[in-house]
């Protein structure tokens, strides 16, 4: 969405209240974040998937998601501003009730036609994806609009630990179900996006428009490490996105009990939450080029001992704990300087926003393709399966960091040579 400059005489934009904001955002990641993290344990359990179809599915989820992004600033362009059909909170609303049916059909499916179950859930993933790739950068325009400076900062930290603490939760809560009646926390996630529309009575029709900073001009070293951490955020979706869907086989092989699969797999949720405060606390990290690549470097350690842990014998479950926490650590200071320096950066409206989860969708779809691939060239034995999607994750990864770098350096040429 373009932004017009403001007038200097005209009144500046009210903000949407941060609470309202944050309410909202808890009980989104309640529902929409715990499953687009955790529909593998739910496939696992409700319908037996293993690897190829869990990551089939993870597939579906990553490429949808992407769409939605990417249209959800067009969709507010086209349908609100232009036409006047529509307000952005009207558009949020339909997008809580198109997630709320949506979440209903597994069930359904389960009482009314038992032989339709796994249609269901497909469907369900290929509505529920997109539309929560519409809501998002939207909520996102709301958080960021008439705020900017150190209130941005801090509504952005705010924000990354709402929802961090949420999905922490949305897997402890999901635990006790998750043997028994799988497809029944679908339904109850849905009933949260139907008492979601009651918070949109505090928000305005349309985000306010994004404050310029009228202190001191961004720090030029701000541009490329935008640069480099959008570039790796799609590595962090990669590495994730490949290891979500394996992580119930993984605790399958552990030996974990079905209770406990989805409290131990938030071991990465709870360390993610814990640097997120850090960094919303301390800015000493800002504009230091250390953060990228420590991100990046406990991003693969992580990973790797994740899907090494079947092997390590009676340390195996030290292992994957060692490795989730390590591997949460890394994706939330990629997470956290991606947004930050898009909103400080950027246009800190719904394109802006939309931008950055579409570059999430990308990430959530090139890592079950690297789990396929590895599928595939593995012939089904588990130990080459292993090293294969290590050495793919760690080359697509490895891949988008020399991307980013490629990029910074052939924009610093463009500058040289138009001086």
């Amino acid at each position: 969405m373009a932004t017009t400059s403001l007038n200097h005489s005209a009144p500046s934009p009210v903000p949407t209240p941060l609470l309202a904001v944050l309410a909202l955002t808890f009980l989104g990641s309640l529902g929409t974040g715990a499953v687009t993290n955790g529909f593998s344990f739910i496939a696992s359990e409700g319908l037996g998937y293993g690897r190829k179809m869990n990551l089939l599915l993870a597939l579906v989820l990553g490429g949808t998601y992407v769409v939605g992004a990417l249209i959800a600033g067009r969709l507010v362009a086209k349908l609100t501003i232009a036409k006047g059909w529509l307000s952005s909170r009207g558009l949020l609303a339909i997008a809580l009730v198109i997630i709320a049916i949506a979440c209903q059909l597994p069930m359904l499916a389960q009482q009314a036609a038992p032989d339709l179950m796994e249609p269901a859930l497909w469907a369900f993933i290929i509505i529920f994806s997109p539309a929560t790739g519409i809501f998002w950068p939207i909520v996102e325009g709301y958080l960021s609009g008439g705020r900017s400076g150190k209130a941005l900062r801090s509504a952005i930290g705010q924000f990354n630990i709402t929802w961090s603490v949420a999905l922490v939760m949305a897997f402890w809560l999901m635990a006790p179900l998750l043997g028994h009646q799988p497809f029944l926390i679908l339904s109850l996630l849905g009933a949260f996006q139907l008492l979601m529309c009651t918070l949109l009575y505090w928000f305005p029709s349309h985000p306010p428009k994004h404050l310029p900073e009228h202190t001191q001009p961004t720090p030029d070293v701000y541009v490329p490490l935008l640069t480099i951490f959008r570039v790796l955020l799609i590595a962090s979706y990669i590495v994730l996105s490949a290891l979500s869907p394996l992580l119930p086989i993984v605790e399958d092989k552990l030996g974990v009990n079905v209770h406990w699969k989805t409290p131990l797999a938030s071991a990465w949720l709870t360390s993610r939450v814990f640097l997120f405060i850090f960094f919303e606390r301390w800015h000493g990290w800002h504009g230091k080029w250390w953060t990228p690549w420590t991100g990046m470097g406990l991003m693969l350690i992580g990973f790797s001992a994740c899907m090494m842990s079947p092997i390590a014998g009676g340390f195996g479950l030290a292992t994957l704990l060692f490795g989730l926490f390590i591997m949460g650590v890394g994706i939330a200071i990629t997470y956290y300087g991606a947004l930050y320096y898009a909103m400080a950066v950027g246009n800190a409206q719904v394109d802006a926003g939309g931008k950055h989860e579409a570059v999430i969708g990308l990430g959530y779809t090139l890592g079950p393709l690297c789990g396929l691939v590895g599928l595939g060239l593995s012939g089904g034995d588990p130990d080459l399966f292993r090293f294969w999607v290590i050495a793919l994750v760690a080359g697509a990864v490895m891949t988008s960091a020399l991307l980013g770098w490629g990029l910074i350096h052939r924009n610093r040429f463009k500058q040289i040579s138009k001086a």
